[in-house]
């Protein structure tokens, strides 16, 4: 008779287990769902019904590090830069070797000028060998670096973007900028032109590269750049400071 509880017992217990296990999948394929509506909102720039969706897909399945990494994308896009570091956090929690995750939380603390968190988390980012685009992760480095004033580091993260990925244009910008604090600025002119070469309509290359011109006393040459930038967005306050230039060097 013993015996007999002891199997009922075992079977139950089993029973309960495969129940909570299907309930646990149950959860995880609705929070999919609503995971995947909430990436499709963001990508679409519906930011309201993306928060909405991935709020539900965290509180469904709060296990996954990919549901609280798009949230926090979604929070950061809403401008909640608090919340969207929350969600990073949790993220990483979950995956500590979550790269994209690491990176997102690097940027976060770049917007809400936490420079140190910053460049720990993008070398969190990097400490993972398998991670696909570690030119992110380097971009955001170079940023908190250049804020923090070590400009020779904010250089070599910055060239590093560029080897990892020759196209990142944004990353010879700054690079250029990290130039002319450093008063390199026959480098810096040479680093803003080759992001021009490679994108004409670069507005902020083109501006960069007429300061520091500027800065050469290379007049004729800041002037075409100041006014190419007037032809590139007319109304923007980069053409409003340009024209003031442009009157100073008649």
């Amino acid at each position: 008779m013993k015996s007999f509880r002891t199997i009922t017992l075992l079977f139950i217990m089993c029973a309960i287990t495969a129940a909570c296990a299907a309930s646990k999948a149950n959860k995880k394929e609705d929070a999919d769902i609503h995971y995947k509506l909430g990436v499709v909102h963001l990508n679409e720039g519906n930011i309201p019904d993306a928060l909405k969706e991935l709020t539900a897909a965290v509180e469904t399945y709060p296990d996954d590090a990919t549901f609280h990494n798009a949230l926090g994308l979604a929070y950061f896009a809403k401008g909640m830069h608090e919340d969207a570091i929350y969600q990073f956090k949790k993220a990483v929690k979950i995956d500590p070797k979550f790269s994209d995750a690491h990176t997102n939380l690097s940027a976060a603390y770049l917007e809400t000028k936490q420079w140190d968190a910053a460049v720990l988390e993008a070398r969190d980012a990097l400490s993972n060998i398998f991670y696909a685009t570690p030119e992110f992760a380097y971009f955001n480095m170079g940023r908190g670096y250049y804020e923090k004033a070590d400009y020779l580091k904010a250089e070599e993260s910055y060239k590093k973007v560029i080897e990892a990925n020759p196209r990142y244009l944004a990353a010879y910008n700054n690079l250029g900028l990290t130039y002319m604090k450093m008063n390199r600025d026959k480098e810096a002119a040479d680093i803003f032109k080759i992001a021009i070469k490679n994108a004409p309509n670069y507005i902020d290359a083109n501006y960069n590269l007429a300061l520091v011109l500027l800065k050469i006393k290379d007049k004729k040459g800041a002037a075409g750049s100041f006014q190419e930038v007037i032809r590139l967005a007319p109304d923007s306050d980069m053409a409003r400071s340009a024209r003031e230039y442009l009157e100073l060097l008649k």
